[in-house]
């Protein structure tokens, strides 16, 4: 009798109470009814996408200026002068380094507490500069060699500029030691000029 009543009901409305479609039902997400069309299969999130990872953005400007520095640091190489200059430049980078490592440290401390810093990559430089990061005394000395570097030859303030060009593989290294130490990751939007931080490779990639 049920059977017939059954049949019925599906030539008159096209389904049977009896009959269950699963590809109706929605997933569940913390007890929440959630959108099929949102469920796995989707890739990364665009706001933990890799482009946004700051580390791999490092990598990018990294590479770019090695590719850039390759030919000139071939020809300062070949003279004893800009050989030295260029070393005076790359030992100048690393000091300058010493200082923005530090100011860099705390401010990946402060994304650690889930602090979001809304400031341009360009304009977080500028900032490090104005603030004094840097001792006078050693900001004076660099002052003091741009002025004279010049009086050594055409060759001379390029040889000690590119120098500078590895600075980016030290911001590389010490986010990347920080990450591995907190496992976090640096993220940077440059659609809202913000960095924030992720906690942990699960959170990045799912």
């Amino acid at each position: 009798m049920m059977t017939r009543i059954s049949e019925v009901i599906r030539g008159w409305l096209g389904w049977c109470p009896h009959v269950w479609d699963p590809a109706r039902q929605l997933p569940i997400l913390n007890n929440t009814p959630a959108d099929a069309s949102h469920g796995q299969g989707k890739g990364i999130p665009a706001r933990t996408s890799p482009m946004r990872q700051y580390r791999d953005q490092l990598f990018l400007w990294a590479i770019f200026f090695t590719m850039v520095s390759l030919p000139l640091i071939a020809i300062f190489i070949a003279a004893d002068l800009t050989r030295f200059i260029l070393g005076l430049g790359t030992i100048t980078g690393f000091v300058v380094f010493l200082f923005f490592g530090r100011w860099l440290w705390h401010s990946l401390g402060m994304l650690g507490k889930g602090v979001t810093i809304k400031t341009g990559q360009k304009e977080y430089i500028l900032t490090f500069i104005i603030a004094g990061a840097i001792p006078l005394s050693v900001v004076l000395l660099i002052s003091a060699m741009l002025f004279l570097i010049p009086l050594a030859g055409a060759l001379a303030f390029p040889a000690f500029a590119t120098g500078f060009a590895f600075i980016p593989w030290y911001v590389f290294i010490m986010v990347l030691w920080w990450e591995e130490k907190t496992g976090s990751r640096v993220m940077f939007d440059k659609e809202t000029s913000s960095f924030t931080a992720v906690r942990g490779p699960a959170d990045v990639h799912r």
